[in-house]
């Protein structure tokens, strides 16, 4: 089940800063991310996410995204 993580354009960046360019994550963040106005939406499998969750911490407002959207697609397998 794909995970959704919703992130203001401000976290967005300082997460992308954070992550190694040869990272597999930073590849994840690019080809996942998709621009919507000012937010941004990173779709990305449960694994990918704890890959990012990882490199967002120093950012308070990614790890509560990440965290929420994990709580989400775990709330989602239980129905």
């Amino acid at each position: 089940m794909p995970i959704k993580i919703f992130l203001d354009d401000n976290s967005f960046h300082a997460l992308k800063r954070a992550i190694p360019k040869r990272s597999n994550a930073r590849r994840v963040l690019d080809a996942a991310a998709q621009q919507n106005f000012f937010d941004v939406i990173i779709t990305c499998t449960e694994s990918e996410a704890r890959s990012l969750l990882l490199y967002a911490d120093h950012c308070p407002k990614v790890v509560q995204s990440i965290e929420a959207a994990l709580r989400l697609a775990g709330d989602a397998r239980t129905d």
